[in-house]
């Protein structure tokens, strides 16, 4: 996945990289998707994308969560 980050210039790049290697694509997209996220910030996931998360609140809630815990060490 790394390999996917450093050879691309985009969120989305990486993302679509990482899937059209193909094997288990759910797992690589999850991973490149993160490594993507801290390179490039939130900003650049594609809005499309954003929008058709499903249970989105939930998740959103989650992270924020995940950064209380995170922030206090």
């Amino acid at each position: 996945m790394i390999y996917c980050l450093l050879t691309t210039g985009s969120y989305k790049e990486c993302v679509l990289k990482a899937v059209n290697l193909g094997e288990d694509t759910d797992t690589v997209g999850a991973i490149a998707g993160g490594l993507a996220g801290l390179a490039y910030g939130r900003d650049e996931i594609p809005q499309k994308w954003k929008e058709a998360l499903l249970k989105k609140e939930q998740i959103l809630l989650l992270c924020q969560e995940f950064a209380k815990q995170f922030a206090n060490g």
